[in-house]
């Protein structure tokens, strides 16, 4: 049979048992969870970034840097390759993209910014400066699926505008160098031998290949192993 409802008072009236019990009904709260927000990238300012020409260590390593990278051949990456050899590459972007599945096959290799087309960072003006360091960065980032660390001037050559736009793009190191190693010739300011934390500076030339062969065994004959600046300037 069919039931409806009906108020207690008039159920009284008809003579009707009413259930005047009280169902306390619980409070039910809703927590609405807050959304992560990821903190934002901490900016970097000129006095973030430290200029480098000799890594501070006692480990008996050396740092071997190539730049520029005009000149990739078969045999120079056998010969990177066959003997493990760590580099830290500086490629100017248009050589980097023009040779990028070589770069990028190298297994003891990390590819840094070394300007977007080998400009004088100190003559150009500050829009300028920013595009060649900060899309330099964007084409390694394409290449290596990575950010570099470092940058290096293009002939060495900087000043604090250069330092400011380098903390702009998001690294923290201006990487120079102590010893040059060009053409068969290693050039170490007058020492005899090279030493511990000595960064070495190279290039992609045609005589790159046997200017290696002539460097490690100099390496080896002072008692040194190279090394990636990665593995030390972090």
């Amino acid at each position: 049979m069919a039931t409806s409802a009906i108020c207690p008072t008039a159920a009284r009236a008809q003579g009707v048992a009413v259930d005047t019990t009280t169902t306390i009904v619980p409070e039910v709260t809703t927590t609405v969870a807050k959304p992560k927000v990821k903190p934002k990238p901490k900016v970097l300012k000129g006095k973030d970034v430290k200029v480098v020409y000799k890594v501070r260590t006692k480990d008996p390593v050396v740092f071997i840097t190539i730049d520029d990278g005009s000149t990739v051949t078969k045999s120079l990456a056998k010969y990177l390759d066959r003997n493990k050899i760590p580099v830290t590459t500086f490629a100017v972007s248009v050589m980097l993209w023009k040779h990028r599945e070589w770069f990028r096959d190298r297994k003891h290799m990390t590819l840094e910014n070394h300007s977007w087309n080998h400009a004088h960072m100190t003559l150009i003006s500050d829009a300028q400066r920013k595009q060649e360091v900060c899309g330099a960065s964007q084409v390694a980032r394409n290449v290596a699926k990575e950010s570099p660390m470092y940058f290096r001037p293009p002939g060495g050559s900087f000043n604090d505008k250069v330092i400011d736009t380098v903390a702009q793009c998001g690294m923290k190191y201006l990487v120079m160098w102590n010893v040059e190693a060009d053409d068969g010739v290693v050039r170490m300011a007058g020492r005899g031998k090279l030493g511990p934390g000595d960064i070495i500076l190279m290039h992609y030339l045609p005589s790159l290949e046997s200017s290696l062969v002539h460097l490690m065994e100099q390496i080896k004959r002072n008692g040194l192993r190279p090394a990636l600046l990665r593995d030390y300037l972090t």
